[in-house]
């Protein structure tokens, strides 16, 4: 069939279902953060309704679990980096990534006597795990700017933003990478900030989309009307005037103050949020070749189509014009 029969096949069964009782769809997401924005909004706002859908959403910090949850149908899509859904792939899971929903809006931040990457050398960063796909991306930043691997020591499996901040706090690391809102209150009690991945990777994903593949082919209508609200939220979002009540939606969901949600919002927003499908299949191709450049994945397997089907997004935009 094609691409335009589809979505004209589409179009009909999401009208057709629209006087029925709405579907569920579970989702599950690594953390209340600025990434889950556009959800939140198009619940508030009666956007899934519309789309004959419910949408239930669930806080999960493990991103293995994460992911796995997705791969044994306990949730029907899930919210984490793109390179957890490559890496479950070649653990033989049946997972696919379908949307991007953000750019990286990862910062670094250092101790306040490193003021350019270069000052790094000699001093030790905080990570997470080495194969991190963030990281990987700060590792090349680095390499870009004159700071080399070997030039600075590494901190690694210390878990979250929180605990690798405590680190750079404590004096055991001079750097680590962090998000809003940490990296936001990080930077306002003086901790500079040398650079962020958005301003480096403007095509990659950073946070993405992905659903068990055999769902999404039996969920089709549902998994587009799921876009096709989301793409709706985001362009609410991306409204200056709804900036007030995106604030307060947000406030609802996340555990911040004022000075930290507005901070979020604004960095989500202006760095993060990703519109249309112009990421596609260009940012999982960057994901792909960090992996295989850093060891973790074979030059043969570097195949965007086995991890990725934009098709339900395309089909979102098509149908949403």
């Amino acid at each position: 069939m094609t691409f335009v029969g589809k979505f004209v096949l589409l179009a009909g069964l999401i009208a057709f279902a629209a006087p029925c009782p709405a579907e569920t769809i579970r989702v599950g997401a690594i953390s209340e953060g600025a990434t889950n924005w556009p959800m939140r909004v198009a619940d508030e706002k009666g956007f899934y309704r519309q789309q004959g859908i419910e949408v239930q959403v669930s806080i999960q910090v493990d991103s293995q679990k994460l992911v796995g949850s997705v791969a044994d149908g306990t949730n029907d899509i899930s919210y984490q980096a793109a390179d957890h859904f490559v890496r479950a792939v070649n653990d033989g899971k049946d997972v696919v990534i379908f949307m991007t929903v953000a750019r990286p809006i990862f910062d670094f931040v250092t101790d306040p006597t490193i003021r350019a990457i270069t000052d790094l050398k000699g001093a030790t960063v905080a990570i997470d795990r080495p194969t991190t796909g963030y990281w990987l991306l700060f590792r090349k930043v680095f390499a870009r700017n004159g700071l080399a691997p070997e030039d600075y020591k590494l901190l690694p499996n210390l878990g979250g933003a929180e605990k690798r901040f405590e680190a750079v706090q404590q004096g055991r690391a001079q750097g680590t990478f962090l998000n809003p809102p940490l990296s936001l209150n990080a930077i306002a009690a003086g901790f500079p900030r040398l650079t962020g991945l958005a301003e480096h990777f403007r095509h990659l994903p950073g946070t993405a989309g992905g659903v068990r593949r055999a769902w999404a082919r039996t969920h089709e209508a549902g998994l587009v009307a799921y876009i096709r609200a989301n793409l709706r939220a985001i362009d609410w979002l991306l409204d200056p005037t709804n900036r007030e009540e995106a604030l307060a939606i947000g406030g609802r969901r996340m555990k911040a103050d004022r000075r930290e949600l507005e901070g979020s919002y604004d960095s989500f927003v202006r760095d993060g949020l990703v519109r249309s499908t112009s990421l596609g299949m260009e940012g999982i191709r960057q994901v792909l070749d960090l992996l295989v450049e850093s060891g973790q994945l074979s030059a043969e397997r570097a195949r965007p189509e086995l991890y990725a089907d934009p098709s339900y997004q395309q089909a979102a935009a098509a149908l949403a014009r």
